[in-house]
């Protein structure tokens, strides 16, 4: 898991972009923070092979692959409204990583679905017993 202590000792002025070729390195990086995992949409996530790690009030940490361009970067920021601090992640460690995240709003859709198809049943039951009792 990522430690904010981490990132405020790796940023000691704050950093809106990548000063020439240095970015750190984020090596044991396992899971995507549950709260992280809607941050970007899915398909901008698989396209640029990117993944928000952590956060702080004003800066999102994002797991990159490579280095990325000022453009790329200008469309994180756009998408988020904040500013990006890049950490590289070894290529398998990334599509591990989106793996999860796909799994976890695959789930997160089947599961929401499957409580609107519970609730249905009891909803028109409701439904019902209040149209018999107004037409009554």
């Amino acid at each position: 898991m990522l430690e904010a202590s981490y990132i405020l000792m790796a940023t000691k002025s704050r950093v809106e972009r990548v000063h020439g070729d240095f970015m750190p390195w984020l090596r044991d990086v396992r899971r995507v923070p549950v709260r992280y995992q809607r941050a970007l949409p899915l398909p901008v996530v698989k396209y640029h092979q990117c993944v928000v790690l952590g956060a702080t009030s004003h800066t999102l940490t994002i797991g990159v692959i490579e280095h990325k361009g000022e453009q790329w970067l200008a469309l994180v920021q756009a998408l988020t409204g904040t500013a990006i601090f890049p950490v590289l992640v070894t290529p398998e460690r990334m599509r591990l990583l989106i793996s999860r995240v796909e799994r976890y709003q695959r789930f997160r859709q089947r599961y929401s679905r499957a409580y609107y198809v519970l609730q249905l049943p009891f909803q028109m039951r409701q439904l019902l017993l209040l149209r018999a009792r107004v037409g009554a």
